[in-house]
């Protein structure tokens, strides 16, 4: 998938399950405190207003639909970009700083939109027409590609973060593994 890409090992840490919104998920996992992917290898390419950024991370026993199950989770993957300077990550923006991000999910074969101002405030929507998509699991791994064209503020500021949930570790939601904080791209 890559070609000419380079790639750079970033280190993960777990989403605090402390900040999840409702009373369940900060209760039920209060335990748990590592990533359950502790790492993933970005590449990233500007090519004028568009972007091909690929994630590959290690996921031995991958998840790839849950149809018909109640307690299974699909493996994901997400790169989130800040809507203003100030934008913090963790929180999933803040009000009138908002983030905005591209989520794959390995039992779809298109992309969501998402835009949040905080914790509990995400909205899915349609990604614009040409972004899109490519993912293979080989050798217990995950090759996603993003092609992500002219996504305004991914050009503007240049920074992203990462998030994966893994579906065998029962990760949804709030419950993932993430950058700690902005990476720049270039």
């Amino acid at each position: 998938m890559a070609g000419d890409m380079s790639f750079e090992t970033l280190a993960l840490i777990g989403a605090p399950p402390a900040m999840q919104p409702g009373g369940y998920i900060p209760e039920a996992y209060k335990a748990r405190q590592q990533a359950g992917t502790p790492a993933v290898d970005l590449g990233a390419k500007q090519q004028g207003d568009d972007w091909v950024i690929e994630l590959r991370w290690d996921c031995p026993n991958p998840v790839k639909t849950v149809t018909g199950e109640t307690d299974l989770f699909t493996d994901a993957a997400a790169i989130m970009v800040p809507g203003t300077t100030s934008a913090p990550w963790l929180t999933m923006g803040a009000p009138d700083h908002p983030v905005e991000a591209a989520l794959w999910r390995a039992d779809q074969n298109k992309l969501l939109h998402m835009r949040a101002e905080g914790l509990g405030t995400m909205h899915r929507s349609e990604p614009p027409a040409p972004w899109s998509t490519r993912s293979a699991w080989e050798n217990g791994r995950w090759h996603l590609q993003y092609t992500l064209v002219n996504w305004s503020p991914l050009n503007q500021f240049q920074r992203i973060g990462v998030a994966i949930w893994r579906g065998e570790n029962q990760d949804r939601g709030g419950l993932k593994s993430v950058t700690d904080g902005w990476i720049t791209v270039k």
